[in-house]
């Protein structure tokens, strides 16, 4: 079976599972509570969780702006947004929460004379870290909290702990060897080339062309560092409405909040439910699944109705940024085809 077709399949396979474990969902917690805990949050709710998807939105691509700016790359907006767009869909779409639409937004905005290509990834790559370093600072909020809390069993918080151990040693990780320049990736593929000398050639390249890129990213760490703070401020109002996404639901539809302690958790046992269960678009049904054991295990008193209506109604606003992303993709490819076609062939040798 040909590539294409193959991914094709498996796209729509984990469609298929994804809406198929929705539907189970619903059936088991019934389907019309649902839809009143939607139908509860009002016209004020709708547009403050419509503005709880938007804001982080315009916040990373604001991040990636100040990025672009101190690394002297000067793109248009219009092209900025597209490009933040696209990539953002393919990461909703695939099965990973946090990573696979970066190759799609360097491509969209990537010229060889204004933005070379190993430059664009390196503001990608910088503008990814500081999303993962925002996010862990909350994290460790959280993990203090569930660490402390007695509702909490015993084996769940040692999961925790590993998991957050997990994602923090990468971070670090990254962190190092951006910040000092140590070249680890590049090193790593050199020393697989030397290893298997079929693809010597071929891995050296590669290697060449990520260490260009490692060069960059550690610029944005030693010599833009000013930028790169105000990046990373940027991104933490992205994180600030992740972690407030409960509190503004249930403040709309039941009239309620939850404690600083409920959020801190409820975010960091989401963030880590994402890493680990987004295995179908949008995460679908395994989110919800996930979220019902989560709720119940930090906010009791929210039903499991209200948690199903709490993720699907994110994922409906969610799903208008994909729809969009999608949508300048397909123009920007229609567009790139036709301008291929119209080209005149090259004269002969």
């Amino acid at each position: 079976m040909k590539r294409p077709l193959r991914s094709t399949l498996q796209f729509a396979g984990s469609v298929v599972v994804g809406l198929g474990g929705v539907s189970a969902v619903l059936y088991f917690v019934g389907w019309r509570g649902t839809l009143e805990q939607m139908r509860a949050l009002g016209v004020m709710g709708v547009l403050s969780v419509l503005g709880m998807v938007v804001l982080p939105m315009l916040a990373w691509i604001l991040c990636w702006s100040v990025i672009l700016h101190a690394h002297g790359i000067r793109i248009p907006l219009f092209r900025r947004v597209g490009a933040q767009l696209s990539g953002y869909s393919m990461t909703y779409l695939t099965p990973t929460m946090y990573f696979g639409g970066e190759p799609v937004r360097a491509f969209l905005v990537a010229d060889k004379e204004r933005a070379p290509m190993t430059r664009v990834f390196a503001t990608i790559i910088v503008e990814r870290f500081l999303g993962g370093l925002s996010m862990v600072g909350f994290i460790l909020i959280g993990s203090f909290y569930a660490i402390v809390s007695p509702a909490l069993p015993m084996e769940e918080k040692r999961l925790l702990i590993a998991s957050l151990a997990f994602v923090t040693f990468w971070i670090v990780v990254g962190f190092v060897n951006f910040a000092g320049n140590l070249k680890w990736i590049s090193r790593i593929i050199r020393f697989l080339g030397r290893r298997i000398p079929r693809w010597q050639d071929p891995l050296g390249r590669a290697a060449n062309k990520v260490s260009e890129t490692e060069d960059e990213v550690g610029t944005a760490f030693t010599k833009h560092w000013r930028a790169t703070l105000l990046a990373l401020a940027i991104q933490g109002v992205a994180t600030v409405c992740a972690f407030l996404r409960p509190q503004v639901f249930f403040h709309f539809s039941a009239g309620h909040g939850l404690t600083l302690s409920q959020i801190s958790l409820l975010f960091t046992l989401n963030v880590l439910l994402s890493f680990f269960l987004w295995i179908t678009p949008g995460g679908l049904g395994t989110s919800e699944a996930g979220l019902i054991g989560i709720f119940h295990l930090v906010a009791p008193q929210v039903t499991s109705e209200g948690v199903v209506a709490y993720s699907l109604i994110f994922k409906f606003a969610e799903w208008l940024l994909v729809a969009a992303g999608v949508g300048y993709m397909l123009q920007r490819g229609v567009g790139f085809l036709g301008r291929k076609r119209e080209s005149p062939p090259a004269p002969p040798p």
